[in-house]
C-alpha cells in the first residue's frame, strides 16, 4: 500500500516549505509461519549445525548447515546416508530436544529421526546399529541398537515436524509429530549422544532445528510437567518421621549448636536422654559447661561469657593456658581424659558435656575472633592443637586483621607468627602467600584475593576444629546427618559417571 506523508522542512533562506515523501510499505502476510523471527542464539556447548567434515557421500549438506539432501540411489540397506551434529548433547542439562523438518520425503519417505554415539556408522540407519536410537517415516516404527523395529507412532512425510528428545533425568528418549508427543519410546539409554538424521531415497531433503528457531512442541512444558512428576514422587516416597528428629538432634547436638537443640527439643515435647542432658542432668555428674559438679557451672559459663565478648584478662586467660598444658603433659587433663572415657563408655554419646566449650570456640571463629578462639581451645582443648591446625588459625588471624585495616598490625603479626613455620607442605607455603598477598591491595574486598574473606572459610575452620575436638573426646568426627549427605552426594557424583556424565551436576547448596 502507498502512503503519503508530509513534513515540514527549512530551506536555506529560513523559509518553511512544505515536502512530500512518498514511503512505499509492502503487505506482509499475518500467518506466523511466513513472518521472519530473529534466531535464538545458541549456546557455545550445544549443537549448532552438521557435522560438514564427517559425512556420506550419498549426501549433501546445503551452504545453510542445517539443511541435507540425499543424493544417492537408496538400493542397499548400507547406502544410508546419515548425517550427525557438530557437538553432542551438552552434560548438564536434564532433558535436551531437536526437531527436524521434512521438506521433501522423496520417493519412500524413509528418513529416520534419533541419536547415535560418535563411532555410529554413517551409512547405516540411525537405531539400527549399537548405541543409536530412531523413529522411521515410512513404517512408523521405532529402532534401537538393531534392525528390526517397532511399531511405535504414525507414519511420517513433507512439511511434517519431527521432535526427538533424550532425557538424563529418566535415561529415556520421545519423539513427538508437529507439536504432539508421541510417549516415551526407549528407556535405560546411556551414553553421549548426537542428534542424527538418516536418508534413503532420492530427493529426500530435510531440515534441522537445534534451537535457534521456535519449536513446534513446547518442549518447555514438558520439562515442567518431568519435574513436576519427580516431585511427586519424591513427596509420595514413605519415610520413617521417627528417624528424622534424632538425626537432627544429634546433628546440632554434635556441631555444638546448644540453644538451637534445646529450642529443638522444646519443640517437639521432648524429654528424651539429649533433653535431660541439655538440662543438666548429665551422665557422670558433669553439666553443659563440662565441669565436674563439684567445681560447679558458674565457673564454665562465667570463662565462656567472657571469651565470646573479648572482655577476659590476658593475664588470667594465659596463667590457665599455662596450667592446662602442664596438666596434660604431666599426667593428662582431668577434665579430657574424663570426657574421653565417658565417651567410650557410652555415657556421652554426643560430646554434649563439653557442648559450651565447642559452641563457644564456634563463636568465636565464625565471628572472626580467631586470637581468642586460639587462646579458649588451649585452655579447654590444648591436646587438639598441632602445628597444622595452629598455622590455618593464624593465616586466618591475618586475614581477619586485613579485613578490619589493620595492615601494620597484620605485617608485624606475620613476621612474629606465619614467619615462623619452616616445614610447610608446598600447599601450606602457597596458601601463606596467597594470605599474605592481601598487604598489596588497597581495595581487598574487590581484588584478586577478594575469596580470602569469604565467611565459608571461617565456617570450615570452625567445622575441622569441631571435629578434630570430637575425636579427641573419642567421637566420630562428623555427625550421621552429614554421613547421609556426604553418601546422598557421592552416589549422585556415580550416577552421573554411570551416565556417561550426562544431566545435572548434583548439588546440595
Amino acid at each position: 500500500m502507498d502512503l503519503d506523508t508530509k513534513m515540514e522542512v527549512n530551506s536555506i533562506d529560513g523559509e518553511k516549505k512544505e515536502a512530500t515523501m512518498e514511503v512505499v510499505l509492502e503487505e506482509k502476510s499475518s500467518s506466523p509461519e511466513k513472518m521472519q523471527t530473529q534466531p535464538i542464539p545458541i549456546p557455545p556447548e550445544y549443537p549448532s549445525e552438521f557435522d560438514t567434515r564427517d559425512y556420506p557421500h550419498t549426501v549433501e549438506i546445503r551452504k545453510d548447515k542445517i539443511s541435507a539432501k540425499y543424493t544417492g540411489v537408496g538400493n542397499h540397506s548400507n547406502d544410508f546416508g546419515s548425517v550427525r551434529t557438530n557437538k553432542p548433547v551438552p552434560a548438564g542439562i536434564q532433558i535436551y530436544y531437536f526437531e527436524v523438518e521434512i521438506v521433501n520425503a522423496g520417493r519412500q519417505a524413509s528418513i529416520a529421526v534419533g541419536f547415535s554415539t560418535k563411532d555410529f556408522p554413517l551409512t547405516r540407519q540411525v537405531g539400527t546399529a549399537k548405541n543409536s536410537t530412531g523413529y522411521r517415516g515410512d513404517d512408523g516404527k521405532k529402532y534401537k541398537d538393531e534392525s528390526a523395529g517397532q511399531c511405535y507412532g504414525p507414519f511420517f512425510s513433507t512439511e511434517d515436524v519431527i521432535g526427538c528428545g533424550i532425557s538424563s533425568h529418566t535415561n529415556s528418549v520421545f519423539f513427538t509429530k508437529n507439536g504432539r508427543s508421541l510417549s516415551t519410546a526407549f528407556e535405560g539409554v546411556r551414553g553421549v549422544f548426537y542428534p542424527t538424521v538418516s536418508l534413503h531415497s532420492p530427493d529426500e531433503m530435510i531440515r534441522i532445528n537445534l534451537g535457534d528457531r521456535p519449536f513446534k512442541y513446547d518442549i518447555e512444558g514438558h520439562r515442567a510437567d518431568e519435574k513436576a512428576k519427580f516431585d511427586l514422587m519424591v513427596q509420595n516416597t514413605p519415610v520413617d518421621e521417627a528417624c528424622l528428629a534424632p538425626l537432627v538432634r544429634e546433628y546440632l547436638a554434635h556441631s555444638g549448636y546448644v540453644n538451637a537443640l534445646k529450642t529443638f527439643d522444646e519443640a517437639l515435647g521432648s524429654d528424651s536422654e539429649q533433653h535431660m542432658m541439655l538440662t543438666g542432668l548429665l551422665p557422670g555428674g558433669t553439666t553443659l559447661g563440662g565441669s565436674d559438679t563439684k567445681m560447679g557451672a558458674s565457673s564454665s559459663s562465667k570463662r565462656v561469657k567472657h571469651c565470646l565478648s573479648g572482655n577476659a584478662p590476658k593475664s588470667r586467660r594465659q596463667k590457665k593456658a599455662r596450667a592446662a598444658r602442664h596438666a596434660e603433659k604431666s599426667s593428662g587433663s582431668k577434665e579430657t581424659n574424663g570426657d574421653f572415657k565417658a565417651s567410650k563408655k557410652g555415657k556421652d554419646p554426643f560430646g554434649l558435656s563439653r557442648a559450651s566449650d565447642r559452641e563457644a570456640i564456634r563463636k568465636l571463629i565464625t565471628g572472626g575472633k580467631i586470637g581468642d578462639a586460639v587462646e579458649l581451645l588451649r585452655e579447654t582443648f590444648p591436646s587438639v592443637i598441632d602445628d597444622n591446625l595452629l598455622f590455618k588459625m593464624h593465616c586466618q588471624q591475618f586475614v581477619e586483621l586485613m579485613r578490619e585495616g589493620k595492615s601494620d598490625a597484620a605485617i608485624q603479626f606475620a613476621r612474629g607468627k606465619l614467619h615462623a613455620y619452616k616445614s610447610l607442605t608446598p600447599d601450606e607455603n602457597e596458601h601463606r602467600c596467597s594470605v599474605m598477598g592481601l598487604v598489596a591491595y588497597v581495595d581487598i574486598e574487590n581484588s584478586p584475593a577478594a575469596p580470602l574473606l569469604s565467611p565459608s572459610r571461617r565456617q570450615d575452620l570452625a567445622v575441622e576444629i569441631n571435629a578434630k575436638i570430637m575425636i579427641h573426646l573419642g567421637l566420630p568426627p562428623q555427625s550421621k546427618l552429614e554421613l547421609l549427605l556426604r553418601q546422598l552426594q557421592a552416589s549422585q557424583e556415580v550416577l552421573r559417571e554411570c551416565n556417561h556424565g550426562m544431566g545435572a551436576p548434583f548439588s546440595l547448596a
